[in-house]
């Protein structure tokens, strides 16, 4: 069951979603939120051009006085963020707590995740590079290195709507295999409709991978509508039945098979997180 609910809170506006998704869910399960801002220790970096010899590092460190000063003012910013948006939470009776921590955001997330049951993310507002993009570059890390699922928010996504139609995509990995207990813990109430998806290389390969993944979801109540796509490319399918069928929220593995998951985010996961407008949870 999910009784705890990390909110990794990113910048305003982009974490709208998030914060939105952290309310209806805990309202909707009853649990509570527990709040966290990274301050992002690379902020204290200064870029600069090296020399030919390597003697210069890329980058160096502004001297002690800026750095305190910037660091008081991210702290600052960050905690009443936080208090704010605590305030939202305990105004819809949601017991809340927050923390201000520093480090790299990905790793910090990560680590944190262990204390709860899931983390919810926005898609962005988390690096401050300036860089234009579909998904944060802190998601990445975040993903791999947490232990529990991780909920990355639609921004299309409102306090006053609903989850009623998920998509379970799956593979056969062990990855998929535990994203099924998020599943069935938010496909299992009344009134959602479950969509089971496997996309392979043949129909019969897929009705295989299929059914431990339907007789988990049958154990725990939850009927499927089993769909097998026969295709090469999972991602395009993926989104394109999440956008057809008017999906609320995608579960699916972060990896699949491959073993060096360790050092690349999983490719088919990177298309769908930058082009499916739904939620999506995945899980490392």
């Amino acid at each position: 069951m999910i009784r705890s609910i990390m909110l990794a809170l990113a910048e305003s506006p982009h974490d709208a979603g998030a914060r939105n998704y952290g309310l209806w869910l805990a309202r909707k399960i009853g649990s509570s939120i527990h709040l966290l801002a990274v301050v992002d220790i690379s902020a204290f970096e200064v870029p600069v051009l090296g020399t030919p010899d390597g003697f210069m590092p890329p980058v160096v460190a502004p001297p002690l006085k800026e750095s305190r000063s910037l660091m008081n003012d991210l702290l600052e910013s960050a905690r009443e963020r936080l208090s704010h948006f605590a305030e939202q939470c305990s105004s819809r009776g949601i017991p809340v707590s927050m923390e201000v921590k520093t480090g790299i955001p990905g790793e910090v997330i990560g680590r944190s995740a262990v204390a709860h049951d899931i983390v919810v993310m926005s898609r962005t507002g988390y690096s401050r590079n300036g860089a234009v993009s579909s998904i944060d570059p802190v998601a990445a890390p975040a993903i791999r290195n947490s232990a529990r699922p991780v909920l990355i928010a639609g921004s299309e996504f409102r306090e006053g709507n609903d989850v009623r139609n998920v998509l379970v995509a799956y593979d056969g990995s062990n990855h998929a295999a535990r994203a099924l207990l998020v599943a069935a813990e938010l496909a299992g109430r009344p009134g959602v409709s479950c969509t089971l998806l496997t996309v392979a290389q043949s129909e019969e390969t897929g009705e295989e991978i299929l059914v431990p993944a339907e007789a988990f979801l049958l154990h725990h109540n939850i009927v499927p509508r089993r769909q097998v796509i026969v295709s090469s490319k999972p991602s395009e399918v993926i989104c394109g039945l999440a956008a057809s069928e008017g999906v609320d929220l995608l579960v699916m593995g972060a990896y699949g098979h491959s073993p060096i998951r360790e050092v690349l985010f999983g490719s088919t996961t990177e298309r769908v997180l930058s082009h499916c407008t739904a939620s999506v949870v995945l899980q490392s």
